[in-house]
């Protein structure tokens, strides 16, 4: 193995150890949810993030079929993604593939409509009145880059306990507060916020990705200021596995070299409150 090959290896092997470290120091919470990040090689970095949540919401879905079986239920998983409208994290032949039954949520009709065929659709608010119905029939609930858009994140939390089976698994994937770009789009006026985004991000515009008003409520990366919310609501198990940098200053000579040193620091010494993105998981 040539020596950049070695170096390579050691930093992610170094990086996987400083993740299981980070996993683990949950206040004594997280047991029952750590599995599916150790086997991924959770590593607390945001390009980590973006390349393996669909392969840990897979992976906790393949725990939740163990489980079920083990309890001697048939049927597929039962999967909800909140806010997935036009673009459903796991396609259908995925779904098909790992016994699946996903139905997409969403609160406005018209992105629900973009969904392809073949999903359930479920027209709500997650942070609204639910339908009493709908009570217990999910297995397993996700979403992606929804919950700092939602302006009561406990109200949120509690709906996603009750539309929970027994020890189903609620996940969000969000960005967190206080890393400066969701600072700066929290401050400003939504108006200026998205004309100062599309430079960097051009596909972030109505006809591909829109950008909706974020409030980051409850949008942390620390378990110590989340934990309690989860327990007053009920669920039996909470973890937040947290993670530094992001792409926003990219485009800014100096500012990026500041803000990348700045934020490799944060992430060697667990500093929570500079994280950037989180997922949030609770379990029933």
């Amino acid at each position: 193995m040539a020596n950049a090959e070695i170096g390579l290896h050691r930093e992610t092997a170094a990086a996987r150890r400083a993740g299981r470290s980070t996993l683990r120091a949950q206040g004594g919470g997280g047991a029952s949810l750590v599995g599916p990040f150790l086997d991924l090689g959770y590593v607390a970095h945001e390009d980590w993030a973006w390349k393996n949540y669909k392969s840990v919401v897979l992976a906790f879905a393949e725990q939740t079929r163990r489980e079920r079986a083990a309890r001697g239920l048939a049927g597929p998983v039962r999967l909800l993604e909140v806010g997935g409208g036009r673009d459903p994290l796991i396609s259908l032949a995925e779904a098909e593939e790992a016994g699946l039954h996903v139905t997409i949520n969403d609160i406005d009709a018209g992105e629900l409509a973009l969904a392809p065929e073949g999903y359930g659709h479920a027209l709500f608010d997650i942070a609204g009145e639910l339908d009493p119905a709908a009570q217990g029939c999910f297995d397993l609930i996700y979403s992606r880059m929804v919950f700092e858009h939602v302006a009561n994140v406990p109200k949120a939390w509690a709906n996603c306990h009750l539309l929970l089976n027994r020890g189903g698994v609620a996940l969000a994937f969000h960005p967190t507060l206080f890393a400066p770009p969701f600072v700066i789009n929290r401050l400003l006026p939504e108006s200026l916020s998205a004309r100062l985004l599309r430079p960097f991000f051009p596909d972030r515009h109505e006809g591909v990705q829109p950008k909706f008003p974020a409030h980051y409520d409850w949008c942390y990366g620390d378990i110590g200021k989340v934990g309690a919310m989860f327990d007053v609501i009920g669920f039996s198990d909470r973890l937040v596995a947290p993670f530094w940098t992001h792409g926003y200053f990219r485009a800014i000579p100096v500012l990026r070299e500041i803000d990348a040193a700045f934020q490799s620091l944060a992430r060697r010494r667990d500093w929570r409150a500079f994280t950037t993105y989180a997922f949030s998981v609770a379990r029933k």
